[in-house]
């Protein structure tokens, strides 16, 4: 193993970024004309008075347990609309608030994303694989743990997300992902610098931490500015990228180092999904969906990476870390 390819994932988040920062600024179809007045027109007709009591009475249950409101199915009503005037027109397919149209199923707005979200939440089920092949003495242990946890935290909200696209839903998802990705950087220094002793790894913590509290702090108390959200979490993973793949290549004597690799630079690949983004198929499966699907089986391959690098530790240099000196 003589090298790896890091100018590729380089280009493919660079490219990533400026596409993601001009498609936020743009939405044909919800400032379109057809979908203007539609939607004005729906709800002066449907959401106020004895209509708005008719439409809640007969509202299917699973559409009110997500707390579709009659604005809600106007704007859904009216996109269908839309889409249908634009083909009509031989124009191509348009995004409603940077979103691409869905069929919903049973009122979950994006089936497949949601779908994906809970296979990638599920994987990392496997911390209790995990655990039973590697000691707790284990330099890492804790830490892997912490990495297990933050993830599924983060899929548990990306599911909520693609269940209903709300403000709330919606900067929990971008937040909780922003957490994997500090905390992707926060192992990195905990297998480089070691967990032997306590400062070290609480002081790349310290900085994670604050760098979260405050992206978090002016994303809320200010604009939530969709491009500056995505050059921090773009500057961040590449920065990991690089730092993993540096790694890698410093361990590239041990045959079980490829999975990391595979593993890092597979994940970047998949980004060329969002960047050839295409109306989704049977109005369900889309690029964002797929890029889903695809980050599913790597943290399998990651979990056999860690499980791995962890026998090779307890071989070389086995270190009793008490669970007090990483917290």
């Amino acid at each position: 193993m003589k090298g790896f390819p890091t100018s590729v994932p380089l280009k493919i988040s660079f490219l990533l970024l400026v596409w993601i920062v001009t498609k936020v600024t743009a939405s044909i179809g919800d400032r379109s004309y057809v979908y203007q007045r539609c939607n004005h027109h729906c709800e002066n007709a449907n959401c106020t008075g004895t209509q708005l009591k008719i439409f809640r009475e007969q509202q299917p249950f699973s559409h009110s347990l997500l707390r579709w409101s009659c604005e809600d199915e106007c704007k859904y009503m009216c996109m269908w609309i839309t889409v249908d005037a634009f083909r009509k027109d031989g124009l191509k397919v348009p995004q409603f608030h940077g979103k691409w149209p869905f069929v919903r199923l049973y009122g979950i707005q994006e089936p497949a994303s949601m779908i994906f979200s809970v296979f990638n939440g599920l994987a990392h089920l496997s911390i209790f694989y995990y655990r039973k092949l590697v000691p707790s003495s284990t330099h890492m242990y804790y830490v892997w743990h912490g990495a297990a946890i933050t993830a599924m935290n983060a899929w548990t909200w990306s599911t909520i997300f693609h269940c209903k696209d709300t403000d709330f839903t919606e900067k929990m998802d971008y937040f909780c992902a922003f957490s994997i990705v500090l905390y992707n950087t926060f192992t990195l220094a905990c297998r480089v610098l070691g967990t032997g002793t306590m400062y070290r790894p609480a002081l790349v913590g310290l900085a994670c931490v604050t760098l979260f509290i405050q992206h978090v702090s002016y994303l809320t108390f200010n604009k939530f500015d969709y491009g500056y959200n995505m050059q921090v979490n773009i500057g961040v993973a590449v920065c990991n990228m690089i730092g993993w793949l540096i790694w890698c290549f410093t361990m590239r004597r041990n045959r079980f180092v490829w999975k990391a690799v595979a593993s890092i630079v597979g994940i970047q690949l998949l980004l060329c999904l969002e960047l050839g983004d295409f109306p989704p198929f049977y109005w369900i499966l889309d690029a964002h969906a797929l890029w889903h699907a695809g980050t599913w089986p790597l943290a399998f391959l990651w979990y056999s990476f860690i499980i791995d690098d962890a026998k090779f530790i307890q071989k070389t240099k086995p270190e009793r870390v008490l669970p007090s000196k990483i917290d």
